[in-house]
């Protein structure tokens, strides 16, 4: 990442700083606040620019609440596109929620999985949250499609994002954040594992969606 960051031009660099500066900012503002309290001004002012030039990077604050989960989306199709040829689309979603929640920090495990930020919980982010996970879908439906060389709608891909979807849904869900809370540090990611080896086996059925397309 820093090698392809140092190739960029000099101007997108400090694009790139900006930008990074005020998700940073806006995070730590959120999380010391919650969400509700923090306006943009506040954010501008953390991270040393002006009202106006946020609004060049980033189109609103709901946007920079949101904007980890957006960058993890893009992370999980680049997971699927990119994945060995003789790998099934099931078996790269299993490998990258795995190595996902190997990745962190048992004691950070509660707020550090997707869509787990403190901030979500607000009633102003309802709406907007429970879109994320239908962006969810018609982006990585479409993403297969084109993988596919076709952008007609295909019911099949749109079922098998669905079910990809409905188990990230859950993961990042504040339900299955008290569901978490009170397992001992020790043992949550041992949970953890459980559920997602239980919840993968429930939509194993993916893995043949390559023989049902080609039936269609």
């Amino acid at each position: 990442m820093e090698t392809m960051i140092m190739r960029m031009p000099l101007r997108e660099r400090k694009k790139q700083a900006i930008q990074n500066s005020v998700l940073q900012a806006a995070k730590q503002l959120f999380r010391e606040k919650g969400y509700t309290a923090v306006t943009v001004s506040e954010i501008a002012d953390y991270a040393d620019i002006s009202v106006k030039t946020l609004f060049t990077y980033f189109r609103s604050k709901e946007d920079l609440a949101f904007q980890d989960e957006i960058l993890f989306c893009n992370e999980l199709i680049q997971c699927l596109l990119g994945r060995k040829e003789e790998d099934s689309i099931f078996e790269a979603f299993k490998h990258f929620l795995w190595n996902l929640i190997q990745s962190i920090d048992p004691e950070e495990l509660v707020d550090s999985l997707p869509g787990f930020h403190p901030w979500m919980d607000s009633p102003e982010l309802e709406q907007r949250y429970l879109l994320l996970w239908e962006h969810y879908e018609l982006r990585l439906a479409d993403a297969l499609q084109l993988e596919r060389g076709t952008i007609e709608f295909n019911p099949i891909l749109r079922v098998v994002a669905g079910q990809m979807v409905s188990v990230l849904r859950i993961l990042g869900s504040k339900a299955f954040k008290e569901y978490l809370k009170p397992i001992p540090i020790a043992l949550r990611h041992r949970a953890l594992e459980k559920w997602l080896l239980g919840s993968l086996e429930m939509i194993s059925g993916i893995q043949g969606y390559s023989q049902l397309m080609k039936i269609h």
